[in-house]
């Protein structure tokens, strides 16, 4: 792999810290989180992201889009997570789902939503998968008839008609889903899962309920109700019951939701190795007492390996030109980043030890929002287990 960023690159770096530095204003996030969860979502800061083309890098050149590669996301996700999370909150899933509809959406699918999210900012997309009686990891235990999921679509004509439920699904206020679901219940799941889309305004649509959580959100999570929903067939995206395979074999595009995660383990590891430098006790600096600097140590060491591990997976995955690839890697990246976001936030709370519990320290932040990702993406122990099974 080599290390050397292109000129493109480095400006698109250059670029997007330019941005993050005059537009995230201090205070903004708190601002944002004393709004109800409905009108948290920042549209000014989304239309400037749009005017400078950010939210568009993933659209094909021919609908004026950036098409950029796997790696450039990466490491500008990356350098961007080091500012606060509105930016990776609002990229990473536009970025994902058009990367997505490029690589399996019908060429009439493509021209009408692409021309949407060029024209329109407010335009958003959202994925739902997870259900009340199952979580993300939707293939386990089993992959049998009756497994996994409930949400069921059947073709009438030219329209499919969705039944069921969905939960914690990151995109509630969408205006398009991305919905996988069951369109055979005779089968096995990875051989009757489909994915459909659903515009919000689908009669028999609705989100249930809004939901709270402790960790910091500017994007409505809710749960949702289909109840005769009705939908264009051409909605469908690839051919039906074969939609386990754009779940499974997209995974990997994921990757810069946790380089926006490894970004922000950055910022924590600056933050508290400053304060480690700054604070003296003992009449030295806490940074020179083995019992803080090993930490800063193993927060610094720790980031660097799940960097290098994201990184290279990124490359090698543009290395295939395929559309679909197998999830191993990124399972490991999943993996290894919720465990990085765990031990950086208890680290730092040793090392800010007393003060990491007063209310004007950011401590409490850091362990909330490790806490409440705990299972994005499935959590550190399933991604192992999925991961073992490929092996």
């Amino acid at each position: 792999m080599d290390f050397e960023l292109s000129e493109e690159q480095k400006a698109l770096i250059a670029m997007g810290k330019d941005f993050c530095k005059r537009e995230i204003k201090p205070g903004l996030m708190d601002e944002l989180l004393a709004k109800d969860e409905k009108e948290r979502m920042p549209w000014d800061l989304v239309k400037k992201l749009h005017d400078v083309g950010l939210t568009t890098l993933t659209v094909p050149k021919k609908y004026g889009g950036g098409e950029t590669d796997l790696l450039t996301r990466v490491v500008l996700a990356d350098v961007l997570g080091q500012y606060p999370p509105l930016v990776g909150t609002i990229l990473a899933p536009i970025w994902k789902y058009c990367s997505d509809l490029a690589a399996v959406g019908s060429e009439e699918q493509q021209d009408e939503i692409f021309s949407r999210v060029m024209k329109d900012h407010t335009f958003t997309m959202g994925e739902s998968g997870t259900e009340p009686e199952h979580g993300h990891d939707i293939l386990l235990p089993y992959d049998e008839p009756g497994s996994g999921l409930k949400t069921f679509a059947y073709r009438d004509g030219d329209e499919y008609v969705i039944n069921g439920e969905k939960c914690f699904c990151g995109g509630a206020s969408a205006s398009l889903l991305f919905v996988y679901l069951l369109t055979d219940k005779t089968k096995p799941l990875s051989q009757s899962m489909s994915l459909i889309l659903v515009p919000k305004d689908t009669p028999g649509f609705s989100v249930q309920r809004i939901n709270e959580f402790m960790h910091e959100r500017v994007r409505p999570n809710g749960d949702l109700l289909f109840d005769n929903a009705r939908v264009p067939a051409r909605y469908l995206v690839g051919e039906e019951n074969k939609g386990f395979d754009i779940f499974n074999g997209r995974r990997a595009f994921l990757l810069p939701r946790v380089a926006f995660d490894i970004g922000g383990a950055q910022a924590i590891y600056e933050f508290t190795k400053e304060f480690a430098k700054t604070r003296i006790q003992g009449g030295r600096a806490i940074i020179k007492h083995p019992t803080v600097g090993t930490r800063i140590v193993d927060m610094h060491a720790r980031i660097e390996q799940a960097r290098l591990l994201v990184y290279k997976t990124a490359w090698e995955y543009d290395q295939t030109g395929s559309n679909l690839v197998s999830p191993f890697d990124f399972e490991l990246c999943n993996a290894t980043s919720h465990d990085l976001q765990l031990l950086v936030a208890t680290h730092a709370a040793e090392v800010f030890g007393g003060r990491a519990a007063l209310k004007e320290m950011p401590v409490a932040r850091y362990v909330h929002n490790a806490l409440g990702f705990l299972h994005t993406f499935g959590t550190a122990t399933m991604n192992r287990i999925k991961a073992m099974d490929m092996i």
